[in-house]
């Protein structure tokens, strides 16, 4: 297996992209901090349950040269040799937003573009006021048509973890999926569902990657408690996310065994474990 670097590779800017919409200067120095001393893996078109080809590092802001005035996000990538499909334009970023904050909601929703440009879907879903919403931008060529929701509630992988989720957090997710997605698939939406947890010392992102079509079963209590439970038996005897500690574990449901599998641990050292 071998591997290409590509340094000083363009990200993202301040300059019209193609989505026709521009980020702002403090929009790209948010997204450095966050990657500040990381090595962010590399997606391609940020498709979450697929394998990463790769991974970011030495992300930093530098004057656009093509475009006086502006500026570029840009850093050094390392991808799998013969990884990338063909036809690829480039490197972009992802990061969220907020566009509704409420500090009491129990419920969290990032929406793609063009959709939190949809006036009238915000305002929709606004009128709930136990939902925070914010924009999930992904500058790239073909959006996915993809939200992201959870829990405001976040809880410790300890031995009464299920005890908890099933009383405080399981009936979170039950609403929004019967009140919530119908609005969102009258607009084409599809979604996948991020759940923080305490393991270690550190907050750990769970992503939940369903078969579409599937959402009522694939995020319903059962089925996201087993999958919560397969990260908590792999973490507790897992002497890297012990020693380092983890960014984030990714599950992706599997149809014919109707579970969810775990696809990918990212480590906070920078290593990546494909399953």
């Amino acid at each position: 297996m071998t591997h290409l670097r590509l340094e000083g590779q363009k990200l993202a800017g301040t300059s019209l992209d193609s989505q026709g919409e521009r980020l702002s200067l403090e929009d790209l120095q948010a997204y450095c901090e966050y990657c500040r001393g990381k090595k962010v893996p590399l997606h391609q078109q940020h498709q979450m349950g697929e394998p990463t080809t790769g991974f970011i590092e030495n992300v930093r802001i530098v004057p656009d040269t093509s475009v006086a005035g502006e500026w570029s996000v840009i850093g050094d990538v390392t991808v799998l040799r013969g990884a990338l499909d063909k036809g690829l334009r480039g490197f972009s970023i992802s990061f969220v937003a907020p566009l509704v904050e409420r500090d009491s909601a129990e419920c969290l929703l990032y929406i793609p573009h063009p959709h939190y440009n949809n006036h009238a879907l915000v305002s929709d879903l606004a009128a709930d006021e136990q939902l925070k919403i914010g924009k999930w931008v992904k500058k790239c060529a073909d959006p996915s048509s993809y939200a992201l929701f959870g829990a405001t509630i976040a809880f410790a992988l300890t031995p009464a973890w299920d005890h908890i989720y099933k009383s405080h957090v399981a009936p979170v997710i039950d609403r929004f999926i019967n009140d919530t997605f119908p609005r969102l698939q009258q607009e084409g939406l599809k979604l996948e569902h991020v759940q923080v947890v305490f393991h270690n010392g550190h907050d750990v992102e769970l992503r939940f990657v369903p078969e579409p079509g599937k959402e009522q079963w694939c995020f319903s209590k059962d089925c996201l408690v087993s999958g919560i439970g397969k990260v908590a038996s792999r973490l507790e005897h897992d002497p890297l996310a012990n020693s380092h500690g983890v960014q984030r574990v990714v599950l992706r449901y599997d149809v014919s065994q109707r579970a969810y599998d775990l696809v990918r641990i990212e480590y906070r050292h920078g290593h990546i474990d494909e399953a």
